[in-house]
């Protein structure tokens, strides 16, 4: 899958994680519902900070953002968006369990990400899920410890809880892959 549009990271984020790494389930980009982006953003939270003119925000206590499609829950939210232009250049969620979903098309349904903190950094083209990570569409999904996941060079890092405690007992990370999902 490549990239072919950069102006806003966040309109691709659930189509381009959920397809590498399920291993290509679709074989071209699909893009979130048309005008996501231009849609006013709405938070709630039961307190939040704001640095005048750096676009940094920090909300804390059942915080909600939607805009458009786009919905994330969490404890604690920071976020850093472009002065110019609004759009989101730093995402992170942290909760017991941070979720964030959006509709990247009408065929391919909701994509949800879950786990104990998010991290999307567009400038970078990477999303860090850790701790009880999960990514589900379409219902094929992964579940691991640690998710690191590089959208430029298609790169994914999954490590499970065994792997990172030495824990013979501990979970492994598990993929369900529904029919065609790797063709």
């Amino acid at each position: 899958m490549t990239r072919t549009d950069t102006a806003c990271p966040t309109r691709h984020l659930p189509t381009l994680i959920l397809s590498l790494v399920l291993s290509c389930l679709v074989a071209t980009p699909s893009l979130a519902l048309p005008g996501d982006r231009d849609q006013p953003m709405t938070i709630t939270a039961d307190e939040g900070t704001f640095r005048s003119g750096s676009g940094e925000a920090t909300f804390t206590g059942n915080v909600y953002l939607k805009q458009g499609t786009l919905e994330v829950w969490a404890n604690t939210l920071d976020i850093r968006r472009d002065a110019v232009t609004g759009d989101i250049t730093f995402l992170e969620a942290k909760g017991e369990l941070a979720r964030y979903q959006e509709l990247p098309n009408q065929e391919d349904g909701l994509i949800k990400v879950r786990g104990q903190r998010i991290e999307y950094r567009p400038e970078e083209d990477l999303i860090i899920t850790e701790g009880q990570g999960h990514l589900t569409q379409a219902g094929s999904d992964i579940e691991a410890d640690y998710i690191r996941y590089n959208l430029i060079d298609e790169s994914l890092q999954v490590r499970s809880q065994r792997s990172t405690s030495n824990n013979s007992k501990a979970p492994q990370a598990t993929w369900t892959l529904q029919p065609g999902a790797l063709d």
